[in-house]
């Protein structure tokens, strides 16, 4: 959804067509409103795909279920071969309240701190025994 918000900082969806639910901010789903605060939260989706290693955000669920689960204020739960702090980076993307979410300049910074643990941050044997868990949310994506 990017666009030029240099004035504003926010801008509306004006046309119809389709939308990536399972990376789009609540307030862009309901209300149509879009930000860097909303773009936050869609990389926030994105870090979980990289963690997960391609892992699909909320697999087998359709985009009502799914808004009607951010509202009841449900997120994707914690990898378990990711760590805490990492995750609570994802996390506070995903807070309700915009104005709650990091800037990509705070995420930058965090990430820049924590590159060097990597091999504590996630932990690749513990993934290695659900390599394949994922397998049936691919196939879904090519029917």
């Amino acid at each position: 959804m990017a666009r030029d918000v240099q004035e504003d900082n926010v801008y509306e969806r004006k046309s119809k067509g389709r939308l990536p639910v399972k990376w789009t901010a609540m307030e862009a789903l309901l209300y149509g409103t879009y930000s860097t605060k909303s773009d936050v939260w869609s990389y926030g989706v994105l870090l979980y795909e990289i963690f997960t290693i391609g892992g699909s955000p909320y697999p087998r669920m359709d985009g009502r279920k799914i808004v009607r689960c951010l509202q009841q204020g449900h997120r994707m739960s914690k990898p378990k071969h990711v760590d805490e702090k990492l995750y609570g980076i994802m996390t506070k993307c995903w807070q309700e309240n915009p104005d709650e979410r990091p800037t990509f300049t705070e995420l930058r910074i965090e990430l820049k701190e924590m590159e060097n643990q990597h091999k504590r941050l996630i932990n690749m044997e513990m993934y290695d025994e659900q390599l394949h868990a994922n397998v049936e949310d691919l196939v879904m994506w090519e029917n």
